[in-house]
C-alpha cells in the first residue's frame, strides 16, 4: 500500500480519537444531586394534636430518622412536654404531660403515670387535703423519644406543725414502654453510698458553709444505713415505703441524688456524682 495513503488513514483515525476525547473533556458536568434534605427534612407526624397545650411547652426534640425509630418502637416526628397543673384546696402540684408518641395507648398510659406520680406525694408524706397545704413545682430536665425526666421541688405545711417540709423528687420516665427508671439504671446503692462517705463527695448547690455543716452531720451515717436509704430509692414506691428517702435522675453524664438530713440543713441535700472522673 502506498505510504501516503497509510499516512493519510493513520491522521484521520487519530483526528477522529482526538476529536472525541476533546468533546468528551468539554462537555458540561453533571450537577451533584443534593441529598441534605434526606436528613434534615423533618418526617411529618403520625397523630396530630386537637389543639395546642396552653402551657408553655419546655422542650422538643426531633426525631433523627425513620429508620431510628423503626423496630416497632413508639415514635413520631418529635416529642414534646407541657406542664399541667392539679389543685385541690391550699394543695398545688405541677406535673409534665408529654405529647407526640405515635402509640396513643402508650401515650396515655405514661401520662397517666407521670400525673399519679407526682401526686403520690400527697398520701407519701401523709397529707390531708383540706387541712394541709402543699406547693409543688415540675421542672423537665429533658424528654426526648427515649425518656422523659422531670424534678419536682415544693413546701408541705401541715397543720400543727412547728415548720414546713421541704420536699424534693424525680421522675425518669423510659418512653419505650413506659416504665420509670431509677438509681438502680444508673448505677448502684453501694457504691454511691460509698462516695458519700468519701473524700471526694460532692454536694450540689451548697455553699461552704452549708457543706461543713453537711459533712459534719455526715458523721452519724454509716455505710449501711446509707445503701438502705438509696436501695429504696425513686419510683415506682416499694411495698413497705410510703414515701422514697431519696430520689436521683441523671443528665449531661453527671448522676444526681438526694439524702435527707434535718431540717435544719434543708431537710435534704443533692449529691453529684461524675462517672467520668472517678
Amino acid at each position: 500500500m502506498n505510504k501516503k495513503l497509510i499516512i493519510g488513514i493513520s491522521a484521520a483515525v487519530a483526528a477522529v480519537i482526538i476529536g472525541a476525547a476533546a468533546a468528551l473533556m468539554t462537555s458540561t458536568t453533571p450537577e451533584k444531586i443534593d441529598l441534605s434534605s434526606t436528613h434534615t427534612t423533618e418526617a411529618p407526624s403520625e397523630s396530630q394534636e386537637t389543639e395546642a397545650p396552653t402551657e408553655t411547652e419546655v422542650a422538643t426534640v426531633a426525631e433523627e430518622s425513620s429508620a431510628e425509630a423503626g423496630d416497632g418502637e413508639a415514635a413520631a416526628a418529635s416529642v414534646t412536654a407541657s406542664i399541667k397543673t392539679y389543685s385541690s384546696g391550699e394543695i398545688s402540684i405541677e406535673y409534665p404531660e408529654i405529647q407526640g408518641l405515635s402509640d396513643s395507648d402508650l401515650l396515655n398510659q405514661i401520662n397517666e403515670k407521670l400525673r399519679l406520680n407526682a401526686l403520690s406525694v400527697i398520701q407519701g408524706m401523709g397529707l390531708d387535703e383540706a387541712n394541709d397545704s402543699l406547693s409543688v413545682k415540675c421542672q423537665v430536665i429533658s424528654v426526648d423519644r427515649r425518656r422523659l425526666t422531670a424534678v419536682y421541688t415544693g413546701l408541705a405545711t401541715v397543720q400543727g406543725a412547728a415548720y414546713p417540709t421541704n420536699l424534693f423528687y424525680s421522675n425518669t420516665v423510659d418512653l419505650k414502654d413506659g416504665s420509670d427508671l431509677g438509681l438502680g439504671d444508673f448505677t448502684d446503692a453501694y457504691t454511691m453510698a460509698g462516695y458519700v462517705l468519701s473524700d471526694d463527695v460532692v454536694f450540689s448547690g451548697l455553699t461552704d458553709e452549708q457543706t461543713a455543716a453537711v459533712l459534719e452531720y455526715r458523721k452519724s451515717l454509716t455505710l449501711e444505713d446509707l445503701t438502705n436509704t438509696l436501695n429504696q430509692a425513686d419510683f415506682p414506691i416499694q411495698t413497705g415505703v410510703q414515701w422514697p428517702p431519696s430520689f436521683s435522675y441523671e443528665t449531661q453524664g453527671s448522676i444526681y441524688f438526694t439524702i435527707p438530713v434535718d431540717h435544719a440543713l434543708g431537710d435534704y441535700v443533692t449529691v453529684r456524682f461524675d462517672p467520668s472522673t472517678k
